[in-house]
């Protein structure tokens, strides 16, 4: 007897004080399915630190002081709970399976494996949770077991989202319950569960036991309203009825702090039945109504977004919408994470749809004759005035209801305040100072300081005011009442010439608006079919971007995607799709993609084993071994001349003939590379190679006469040098290789730089003297660069390779240009 009303008796009322502390401080979020039970974390725990200790050592001392008392097991017990409410879980753990091992009392045993079932549920073992429950299966267990296994099974389920299995323990649990508030619960998270499901009928049949078991108010009010989520509209009148339910709601004094859920479910209501203007209206006003519940504001916010995206696609309206539900909504929202992420999808979103949109309409404006266009700008200029006007007297509108909801929030404030005076006080409203008071104080906030005079409430706050009412009535005898217009302060004109600056006018212009579609297209389907995961629409939006843009440098790419996007819903637009790929781009990644589906990983693989190769050639280069390196890297691009290293393999073999034929050479095979891997990463790096050796070569500026070599049965190179200049540098080395191309020349050509004030392109090589001479006579009549190049000078030349070495090292042009004229006559 004093094991088990002493110390024993103590702990188990700290525990209820505990739970009843969680329950008061839990936020119940009634729009989601409750939770079993409330939720918490080590902040809570460390909040009731002092009476989990008392709760363990008094228990302790039940166990301590009375060894053999049949309470025992129960005192440890109630540590578990302790150590489970401290989230102490392994702690909590250990003492339910000593309770398990070492209890004397059956019934003791089970109770401590349900608790320890919900333990494993709360530190997300969910494993050991399923090995407990499905060991108590087997076993036959009390009344009260029974009901608290039901309990932590639906529990587990509910955490593992399996709402099929926790509704049928919840309703197995319900019916070992008691009367009373807490069956009112649970009954209430059936129907939420079962309206979940689809089962409305279901749903309403537990709401109504819900009721029927007098609920808290808060419990009450909601369940009153999911009741009216699930009720079966057989037909017109059944619909008023939901009306008026909504509207007795709103009116009663008790739900003015519900009143944003009250809209919110109306909102709901009507956009069940299709009725989106009177939904809009709904949220809205329960957005306006939640000066409190941020989270239900946040909620509003979202269904608004909804409305405005899917069902009357102005995405702008729903952007904003998504970025005040972000802004609003807690962050421990369970899908918070993906709400924000859909709000980043929907500002770029927004940005490619109105990229087109305005894109589009400023195109075909571009088009239209001057009269039509100034008429339909005028139409643009006057609806937008009308829109203004509106906008102007819905704000005025709004003020006035907001007005009018003040009074009336006020009025109700202070009837309170007096039925409160006169039940505490005994005294009526107007002998009581403080209330009378507080009348006062709200009405100025409210109304201003108003005189005593008739229809006081329609008049303006700004005109009553007795200390500045004789200045008025002066100023309004010389001042006139301004226009509608000008209170908008619409300009048409000004509003139109603004208009007409934004049409393109040239064809430049044009096509830089096209050129923002094509790109906000390719934009488009790429959100569509990767990050919202809506295929029909990435399907339309990839097929309008291949009709209006055949030739665009997305389109290899863009039928790659359509080819997998139709693969399975229209094979004969995917057979289309591809037959286009291979055909007009055979070379394409995405077409070897098509013809071997594994192009990828056996790529890869490849990768893999000529990375062992280059491995090699590089260490040789390393190891000034240059003629091996190359002999490894002609033979294996002869064997894979097209791969993932390929510019790998093409700039370490210049960097190989460098370090073999000299400076000059280097710099030359460097600029051959970055004009054919123009789009490789190495590309820049390249430059970089090529402009520190320049550099290094015009500190080296030597002015001394070079000694050319009279030995001209050898290979040459002809050479155009000209005064360095970007546009020539650009332009010259596709002059050249367009004459060697119509020669039908199988000769190279590349630019190189001689010094600062001189650059050469270089064509080798040439097999001897006489057919040097024929190729520069070829060249000066096939290319006039005096007539394309007005105010240039050129110089044309061949060379031995021994020669331009030499001028290369010395730049000593007018010296070679000298001996030139001499022996090449």
């Amino acid at each position: 007897m004093t094991a088990h009303y002493n110390s024993y008796f103590i702990a188990k009322e700290r525990i209820k004080e505990i739970e009843t502390n969680l329950n008061t401080q839990y936020q119940w979020n009634y729009s989601k399915i409750l939770p079993i039970y409330p939720q918490y974390d080590t902040t809570f725990s460390n909040s009731q630190k002092d009476a989990l200790e008392d709760c363990i050592k008094k228990a302790s001392l039940s166990i301590q002081r009375h060894p053999g008392s049949k309470w025992a097991d129960d005192a440890y017990i109630l540590v578990g709970k302790a150590r489970m409410y401290g989230s102490e879980f392994p702690e909590a753990i250990e003492t339910y399976k000593y309770v398990n091992t070492k209890g004397e009392s059956k019934n003791a045993r089970h109770e401590g494996l349900v608790q320890l079932l919900r333990t494993f549920v709360e530190s997300a073992d969910f494993n050991n949770a399923v090995a407990v429950s499905d060991y108590l299966k087997k076993e036959s267990l009390s009344s009260a077991n029974t009901r608290n296994l039901y309990l932590n099974r639906a529990y587990m389920h509910q955490k593992r989202k399996e709402l099929n299995e926790m509704v049928k323990n919840l309703v197995l649990a319900e019916e070992l319950m008691n009367k009373g508030k807490e069956r009112a619960r649970i009954d209430f998270i059936i129907g939420q569960v079962y309206q979940s499901l689809g089962f409305d009928a279901e749903a309403y049949n537990y709401y109504q036991k819900a009721l029927k078991k007098n609920p808290p108010y808060e419990l009450a009010f909601y369940t009153k309203l999911n009741m009216a989520q699930v009720t079966q509209l057989a037909n017109t009148s059944d619909l008023k009825k939901v009306s008026k339910y909504f509207k007795r709601l709103l009116n009663d004094p008790k739900n003015l702090e519900y009143k944003d859920r009250i809209y919110y479910e109306m909102g709901d209501f009507d956009f069940k039945q299709s009725k989106l203007a009177e939904a809009i209206a709904d949220y809205k006003l329960s957005v306006a109504s939640s000066t409190k519940n941020q989270r239900q504001k946040a909620y509003s916010y979202l269904k608004l977004s909804h409305i405005y995206f899917d069902s009357l696609k102005n995405f702008k309206l729903a952007k904003r919408y998504y970025d005040s539900t972000v802004s609003t909504l807690p962050r421990d929202e369970e899908n918070y994470e993906a709400i924000k992420a859909r709000q980043e999808i929907l500002t770029e979103f927004v940005t490619y749809v109105t990229t087109i949109q305005e894109n589009d309409s400023l195109l075909a404006l571009s088009v239209m004759d001057a009269d039509s266009l100034d008429q339909l700008l005028t139409e643009v200029v006057l609806e937008k005035e009308r829109l203004a006007k509106a906008e102007k007297e819905r704000k005025k509108k709004q003020e006035r209801r907001e007005r009018a909801a003040a009074t009336a929030g006020t009025f109700a404030q202070n009837q309170e305040a007096a039925t409160i005076s006169t039940a505490t006080t005994g005294t009526w409203y107007f002998y009581n100072p403080t209330a009378v008071s507080k009348g006062q104080s709200e009405f100025l906030r409210t109304w201003g300081d108003r005189s005593l005079a008739d229809n006081w409430r329609i008049q303006s706050i700004s005109a009553v005011s007795d200390d500045n009412k004789e200045e008025q009535n002066a100023e309004s005898n010389t001042k006139k009442e301004p226009t509608e217009e000008e209170e908008v302060g619409f300009d048409v004109e000004g509003e139109k010439s603004a208009l007409m600056a934004t049409i393109p006018n040239t064809e430049e212009q044009k096509q830089g608006l096209l050129t923002e579609v094509e790109e906000a297209h390719y934009g488009l389907g790429n959100l569509y079919n990767f990050r919202l995961h809506e295929r029909e629409n990435a399907i339309s939006t990839f097929e309008t971007m291949i009709d209006r843009f055949p030739e665009s440098g997305y389109k290899p790419e863009v039928l790659y995607q359509l080819y997998l996007l139709t693969k399975e819903l229209d094979s004969a637009k995917s057979a289309k799709a591809a037959g286009i790929l291979l055909a007009e781009f055979p070379d394409e990644i995405y077409a070897k993609l098509i013809v071997n589906p594994n192009f990828r990983e056996d790529n890869l693989a490849l990768t893999k084993k000529l990375q062992v190769v280059y491995d090699s050639a590089y260490q040789y280069y390393v190891n000034f071994q240059h003629e091996i390196s190359n002999r490894i890297i002609d033979s294996i691009t002869y064997i894979h001349p097209e791969s993932d290293l390929s510019d790998n393999f093409a700039l370490l073999k210049a960097m190989n003939l460098g370090r073999i034929e000299g400076v000059y050479k280097y710099q030359y095979e460097l600029n051959n590379f970055i004009n054919e891997y123009a789009s490789s990463e190495l590309a820049d790096y390249a430059k970089i190679l090529v402009k520190a050796s320049e550099d290094y070569q015009i500190n080296l500026f030597s002015s001394s006469k070079g000694k050319y070599i009279k030995n001209f049965n050898v290979p040459h190179y002809f050479i155009l040098t000209y005064e360095t200049n970007q546009e020539l540098s650009e332009k010259l080395p596709i002059d050249v290789k367009a004459m060697l191309d119509r020669r039908n020349f199988q000769l190279k050509s590349g630019n190189l730089v001689l010094d600062e004030s001189y650059a050469m392109v270089l064509v080798e090589s040439l097999p001897g003297k006489g057919t040097a001479n024929s190729f520069a006579k070829a060249f000066a009549q096939d290319v006039d660069l005096t007539e394309k190049y007005k105010g240039e000078k050129f110089y044309s030349f061949v060379i031995t390779k021994e020669n331009f070495e030499i001028l290369y090292q010395t730049k000593d042009l007018q010296s070679y240009l000298t001996f030139y004229e001499k022996n090449y006559p």
